[in-house]
């Protein structure tokens, strides 16, 4: 599997060994920088080790995640600035369907 951070427009613009999301955070500021003056930019689906994702984080959808590295540590936010736990995430991805549930049991009395 490829270490390559691709760009929007299709270029390598970095690598990450999805071994320690401090090097990715590190990274990713840098390269915003650079990618701002030419008009282009990283989304988080650009990043490598996607495959490192726990299958029920996989279709999380309340805030972006960008990578999780080897010790469960997640970037996240929009700018990819946070670092958050993958248990922390699942608490609150567990606690968002627990409302939805409620909510539904609730409509349905």
């Amino acid at each position: 599997m490829s270490d390559d951070i691709i760009s929007k427009n299709g270029e390598v613009v970095g690598q990450w060994n999805g071994e320690n999301i401090d090097d990715l955070k590190k990274t990713l500021l840098s390269i915003k920088q650079e990618l701002r003056k030419k008009g282009d930019k990283v989304e988080h689906t650009g990043v490598p080790h996607s495959d490192q994702f726990p299958d029920d984080l996989k279709d999380f959808t309340a805030y972006i995640l960008w990578g999780v590295d080897k010790n469960g540590n997640v970037l996240v936010g929009s700018g990819a600035n946070r670092t958050e736990t993958v248990e922390n995430i699942r608490k609150f991805y567990a606690n968002e369907e627990a409302k939805a549930s409620i909510d539904r049991h609730n409509l349905e009395e």
